[in-house]
């Protein structure tokens, strides 16, 4: 009975840490870039949820461009779709801008749609599952792109 106890004990313990290594991916991320524009920065929360393809994942996330007086303050907040792959430690974000959600000046919504590139992203896994880092790439620039597990810590 008392191994009976400390099994179901482990078990329970070690089906709290699945999460982490069913789906590498699967669940919240924060991410950012390096700066570009001498004073821009953008970063967001990203979210990837398993597909029926192995090693492939669907992704929604929202980032935000900002910008300081070097680019005349410029905010551009975006609603992007995404599909992730991976290949062993390395993965490839193909991303489509939905929607802008916020743009500082003001501009009309579709032109400003059209004007915000796509975030796509080639990055690689760490060993501990918890951190990517890699290059954010759109049609005008290259730059380094981090991401690392949004997890609330335990008191």
């Amino acid at each position: 009975m008392r191994r009976a106890a400390i099994a179901l004990g482990c078990l329970a313990a070690m089906s709290s840490l699945a999460p982490a290594f069913a789906g590498e991916l699967t669940g919240d991320w924060l991410f950012d870039t390096s700066k570009f524009a001498g004073d821009c920065q953008i970063s967001g929360r990203i979210t990837f949820t398993e597909t029926k393809v192995k090693n492939t994942y669907s992704c929604r996330f929202e980032s935000e461009q900002i910008c300081g007086p070097l680019s005349n303050n410029l905010y551009i907040k975006v609603q992007q779709s995404c599909t992730a792959q991976q290949v062993g430690k390395q993965v490839a974000i193909k991303t489509v801008v939905d929607k802008v959600l916020d743009r500082r000046p003001k501009l009309d919504p579709e032109v400003a749609l059209m004007q915000y590139l796509a975030d796509n992203f080639i990055v690689q896994l760490s060993k501990n599952l918890q951190e990517m880092v890699g290059q954010h790439y759109d049609a005008q620039r290259q730059l380094k792109a981090r991401f690392w597990r949004d997890e609330q810590l335990l008191s």
